[in-house]
This record gives structure tokens, sequence and C-alpha cells, in this order.
């Protein structure tokens, strides 16, 4: 399901005329100016009307609120593709927006934040990092920093990961674990005071990285600060899950990004066929969805659904866990 070509009209010398050529449809429109200049994008539930209401032909604006700018002076030509699905609406406008703006500069878009948990590392510890951070060691998307540092809080309460960022030799008498307040009552394992082994230790950063990594087997008090969607990002597989016009949509994405080319449509009655047809393929030209998707995520009216997908997962299972959360018959 790739994103459609984007149609156009041009609105030289009648722009009235011109609108009748577009749709009445829900998708996403764009309007240019002299020189092919982008003077606006939007996702519209009806492309004529959100184009009338640009070119100065809409309906009256209610008394007090202020109109839109009139773009007739300066408009040449009027762009749009119909959508079939509130997701892929989202989508087809990320792809145009992407060639105009980036996604870091844009305003609307808040960058997601990650826990990062390197069980590599002589002794492991949590931290948040930004949406600029490679995808290794980290998990998520949550919505900001403070819920990626609420949830390295909610993490440190259930196993006891050394909060600090000393490098330091193990000693039973060292000054620095002595003094500290969290080895004092007992909320770290303190490996720098010897409380714990090594490998006691790294097995303690292990079931801190299950519960970052998997939403199956969470604990019920994790749902609070891990939402489901929470996972490891590097080489994570996700499914976008969303009902259109046309039939259930079900989109890919691999480590962040969408890849809309993969996705599929299901057919009635045919689910598992459709499910055993997915793939996640590595993508030619690198990009980075998360600040888009996270914000679809937390959107508080989304109407699609995200799953995480485990890469060993079955068909049949991946296909019963998508009726569960649709209603639709495999």
């Amino acid at each position: 399901m790739v994103a459609p070509p984007l149609a156009t009209a041009s609105l030289e010398p009648d722009p009235v005329a011109a609108l009748g050529a577009l749709p009445t449809r829900a998708g996403v429109g764009q309007i240019l100016g002299p020189d092919g200049k982008n003077l606006v994008i939007g996702r519209a539930a009806n492309l004529r009307r959100w184009a009338a209401g640009h070119l100065g032909q809409g309906r009256p604006v209610p008394k007090g609120r202020r109109p839109r700018t009139d773009l007739r002076p300066v408009a040449t030509e009027v762009r749009w593709a119909t959508t079939t699905s509130a997701f892929h609406q989202r989508l087809v406008y990320e792809r145009l927006m992407a060639g105009y703006v980036k996604p870091e500069a844009r305003r609307d878009l808040k960058p997601p934040a990650y826990v990062h948990l390197d069980t590599g590392e002589r002794f492991p510890r949590l931290s948040v990092r930004g949406a600029d951070a490679g995808p290794r060691h980290l998990y998520g998307p949550f919505r900001d920093r403070r819920a990626a540092t609420r949830a390295v809080d909610a993490l440190h309460k259930l196993v006891p990961l050394r909060p600090c960022d000393f490098t330091f030799e193990p000693t039973v008498d060292l000054a620095l674990g002595l003094g500290c307040i969290y080895a004092q009552v007992r909320t770290c394992a303190a490996p720098c005071l010897v409380r714990v082994s090594e490998a006691d230790y790294r097995d303690l950063a292990g079931r801190a990285q299950a519960l970052l990594a998997r939403p199956e087997g969470r604990p019920p008090e994790t749902a609070s600060w891990a939402p489901p969607w929470v996972a490891a990002v590097e080489g994570g597989r996700g499914l976008v899950i969303e009902r259109g016009r046309e039939g259930l949509e079900l989109y890919p994405v691999r480590q962040g990004a969408v890849l809309e080319e993969a996705g599929v449509r299901v057919e009635e009655g045919r689910l598992e066929q459709a499910v055993e047809s997915l793939r996640w393929p590595e993508v030619e030209t690198p990009r980075d969805d998360r600040r888009w998707l996270s914000s679809w995520l937390h959107a508080p009216r989304r109407t699609g659904v995200y799953l995480v997908v485990d890469e060993g997962e079955g068909a049949r299972g991946l296909a019963q866990r998508i009726a569960g959360v649709t209603g639709v018959v495999t």
C-alpha cells in the first residue's frame, strides 16, 4: 500500500472551476504557488472543501474567529491524493511533508524519548536518551523524557540496578559506595561494595531488559509506565493495524520505519493468508519515522492498533492476535 501519486489541477485561469476536479473524499491536499513553491499541506476529511477554504470559497467564518488566508492571488496549482484510512492519510501526509520540512525542525512533532540499557557493559545501568540516539540498546518509544524518566524510576523499584554513572573497581570498603544513599537504603544492589557478584548483577540487568524488550509477560502494574508498544528499537518489528474503507490494512514497521511498500490489505475471511504474506524487508533508502509514529501512537483519538511482533512469531499466532484486537474472522 504505497502512498498514491498526487493528482494535479491548475488553478489558472479559474480557481473555482478547478475546485470541481477535486473529490469530496478524505485525503491529503497541497496548494502550490509560483515556481512550484509550497504554500500549504493539509489532511482533509473533504478535499474539495479543504481547498475551497484556502481559496476564498469556504463557508463563512463564525463571528469572532479569524478567517483563513485567501491564497487565490498567489496559488497556481492544487495537488491531492485520496486515502483509505486515518493511518493511510497520516502516512501520505508525512511522506509529502518530509520533502519540505525535516522532522526535527517541525514544531508539531515532539521528539520521543527512549530508555537505554546495554547489558554488555560491565555494570549496566538505565538512562534516558533522545530521539537522535542510535537504535542500539534503546527501548521505547516514550512520549517524552519525563515519561522515560518515570519508566526508569519504576524499573529501579522492580530491579535494583545502580542509578549512578560512576566507574569503579568493586571493593567492600569503597568510599564511593559507603557514602551512597542508594546503597545505604538498599535500593541499589551495590555491586561497587560487592554485595552482589558481577554475574548476579548482570542477571538483574537481564530482568530489566526483559521487562523493556517485550510487552507480553509484563506484570500488570507496569502498564502505568510501559505502554504496549514499548519494545526494543534495534531490529524491532511492529505492525500497524487500521480498519480502512476497503478493509483491514496492515503496515509493517521495522526499527522505527513504516514499510508501506510491504503493507497488505486483508480480504474478508483471509486474515491468516494476508499475515503469511507480510514481510519486514530492509529498506534501500534509510528512513526514520520515529517522531511522527510516536505522535500517532500517543494520539488520544487514534483508531489504529499497534502490535509488537516477535521475529519468530508464526502467522497463525499473529493472525489470532490481530483478530483479538479487531474482531476480524481469521
